[in-house]
């Protein structure tokens, strides 16, 4: 029984993992960044954007902690740390990731996941908007390929790197999934 609500996760979390550029940290499966000591509302923190935000000791850190209000504080101190202007009012990258979330779960949720879960939502959520989305007709007559395009000068994302230019995804049952044509990978998220 347990099983049956969390296979849309791990489907996600294999995307996620599908799309990730191999950068200083290896992507994560969604089942290692759950902390199942914590309440629902806190235990899937770190499954999208934020797994590509932290670094491996704030994920190993997360992970360690063991009780919600611990993991309240936890949350705090991660925004702190990403403060551009900790003397101004407010935290722009964490209202920035707030209200790109929002519109993510709006726009992008499938199957059981939220938007901001999903592989389009995480890539919305790090880089924005994109400029363009185009499709493609499949090569193998499938699901049409979407595609995101990103300018060249593009700022860093929410994760401290730019995006790529471009960004394939499909539909693959119940989730819109990376795609890879020719060989080529989307490379944005862990």
């Amino acid at each position: 029984m347990l099983r049956r609500p969390l296979w849309p996760l791990a489907l996600a979390a294999l995307a996620l993992a599908a799309c990730a550029s191999g950068g200083a940290t290896s992507p994560r499966s969604a089942g290692e960044l759950i902390n199942f000591r914590l309440g629902p509302d806190l235990s899937h923190w770190l499954v999208g954007p934020i797994a590509a935000m932290a670094t491996p000791e704030e994920v190993q850190g997360y992970l360690a902690v063991g009780d919600d209000l611990s993991a309240v504080d936890f949350i705090e101190a991660f925004w702190r740390r990403r403060d551009p202007d900790p003397e101004a009012p407010g935290n722009p990258l964490r209202l920035t990731f707030e209200k790109r979330a929002a519109d993510a779960d709006r726009l992008y949720g499938e199957a059981t996941l939220t938007g901001r879960r999903t592989a389009r939502g995480v890539t919305y959520v790090l880089y924005g908007e994109p400029d363009r989305v185009e499709y493609e007709i499949a090569p193998d007559g499938g699901a049409p390929i979407e595609v995101w395009h990103y300018p060249e000068d593009a700022p860093p994302g929410l994760d401290g790197r730019a995006p790529h230019r471009l960004y394939w995804f499909r539909k693959l049952g119940e989730l819109t999934v990376p795609y890879h044509p020719g060989g080529r990978r989307n490379q944005a998220v862990p």
